[in-house]
């Protein structure tokens, strides 16, 4: 029999491979952080020798779920300002407050709250985009989950830089400090088209081309975002960042409500991954991605 350190039984196993495969009974073989098996719980049984055994009381066991989108711990700001406009409530309350508070200590407690919320509900990976993201990355580790942490950069001011230069210079540094980690990927997060000009656009997507590492970001959004964007640019959002070359990066973007099917092609020939995030876009009422 093959040693291993665990053996989950007694489980409904839905293994969420290409074949849809499940098991019930069903179990899974764990050695180390990498899963040996899944398969029904009588051949596993034979097949392993188990250090530890978990009967899971006919408990459904899947993969884990990934928010694809999210800035962990704005959780302690949740339900402030609520029912406005998303430039109001950006602007006007919400980067004011974390101008004011947002602090090392703040993001590592809301990341372990939000850590906590997610484990509970399933989550066991997310993507993440906010301020002092190495605290962020730290506390997600410590908590045992998976994440892609992203520091952002803006053309004014943040909790954690007086500059973009500044914000830029930390990307650099959080990415070569923690790339190759077990459990999170560092990545640069320009914040939105609206707050990065184009020289913050085409410096992110250079430093994440150089990494190999993934850019997050946040695109058409609102009606008003893709109206000034067309106002200012004379085009939309995709095809204004895509001539800074932020789609030569590995981007993953968020919401992308407001974009047309040659929008669409644009980010599926760059492979671009799109979190479209319909709870948040419901409760800013931006409108529903068109998926």
């Amino acid at each position: 029999m093959n040693p291993i350190d665990l053996l989950l039984t007694n489980a409904i196993v839905l293994t969420m491979d290409e074949q849809m495969h499940h098991y019930e009974p069903g179990a899974v073989a764990v050695k180390g952080d990498r899963i040996a098996a899944a398969g029904l719980e009588k051949d596993l049984r034979k097949q392993f020798d188990a250090q530890e055994i978990i009967d899971c009381g006919g408990a459904v066991l899947m993969p884990g779920f990934v928010n694809a989108h999210t800035h962990v711990p704005m959780t302690l700001l949740r339900g402030l300002a609520d029912d406005l406009r998303l430039d109001v409530w950006l602007m006007g309350y919400m980067m004011p407050v974390e101008r004011k508070f947002v602090s090392p200590d703040f993001v590592r407690l809301g990341t372990f709250l939000a850590c906590a919320e997610m484990i509970r509900s399933g989550v066991t990976c997310f993507a993440d985009m906010y301020y002092f993201e190495e605290d962020i990355a730290k506390a997600t580790a410590e908590a045992g989950m998976r994440a892609v942490c992203s520091q952002t950069v803006l053309k004014f001011p943040t909790p954690d830089a007086q500059s973009f230069e500044e914000s830029l210079a930390a990307a650099r540094e959080f990415i070569q400090r923690w790339k190759g980690h077990p459990l999170i990927v560092p990545s640069v997060a320009p914040h939105a088209p609206y707050t990065c000009t184009e020289e913050i656009l085409r410096a992110t997507a250079e430093l994440a081309v150089e990494f190999d590492v993934p850019l997050h970001t946040h695109l058409a959004e609102t009606a008003l975002e893709v109206e000034n964007m067309r106002r200012d640019q004379g085009m939309p959002v995709i095809p204004y960042v895509k001539k800074q070359g932020l789609l030569d990066a590995k981007v993953l973007a968020a919401h992308c409500v407001h974009i047309d099917e040659g929008e669409m092609r644009s980010l599926l020939h760059a492979q671009a991954g799109v979190a479209h995030n319909p709870s948040s876009n419901l409760k800013l009422a931006s409108g529903i991605a068109p998926v």
